[in-house]
């Protein structure tokens, strides 16, 4: 596995397109109905975090970017050897700080086949004024190339996201197949 971390700063939004977020606090899908928790759909009252894998990030940003509406994402859960998938993150309802400024961290990880949990770093996720109640992609990514000792294998990315103006902390995470 060959690990290539990128930044960007994109202040763009998107509205999930079967769910959306609720000041009140969860998860609720476009008929205002409360939704559990998911592995890679946590939130910690308004807080709200998705965790996403794309074989194509920069089209996922460029689509992001452009919508006037929900556009249609390349999200996976499985990747072939050779061939980059990005760990992506949307979010909304951080706290800004007294400047009016978010301050929302995120650390990569990926748990191997057998178990062993290797960090793989970390980046700012959202250093901004908050674009609450809109969902916000965020500037932290991670992309992963799989090499072919790893093909049939199954992984999970983890995502540890930290709003460090609320001192909330939630972890997500994804299953990862190489084919």
């Amino acid at each position: 596995m060959n690990t290539i971390c990128r930044r960007h700063s994109v202040l763009t939004f998107f509205l999930l397109a079967t769910m959306t977020g609720s000041h009140a606090g969860g998860w609720v899908d476009e008929r205002g109905v409360a939704l559990p928790d998911r592995e890679n759909m946590r939130s910690a009252g308004s807080f709200l975090v998705q965790l996403r894998l794309t074989s194509d990030e920069a089209a996922l940003r460029k689509s992001w970017e452009e919508a006037g509406g929900n556009p249609t994402l390349d999200v996976s859960e499985s990747i072939p050897v050779g061939r980059p998938i990005s760990t992506v993150l949307t979010m909304t309802g951080c706290k800004p700080n007294p400047a009016g400024q978010c301050d929302v961290m995120a650390e990569f990880s990926i748990i191997a086949p057998d178990g062993e949990r290797t960090r793989l770093g970390a980046g700012y996720l959202w250093k901004a004024a908050p674009l609450t109640p809109r969902f916000m992609l965020g500037s932290a990514s991670l992309t992963l190339v799989f090499k072919e000792k790893d093909k049939g294998k199954a992984f999970r990315m983890i995502a540890t996201v930290e709003d460090r103006v609320a001192s909330k902390v939630l972890e997500l995470s994804t299953p990862l197949k190489v084919e």
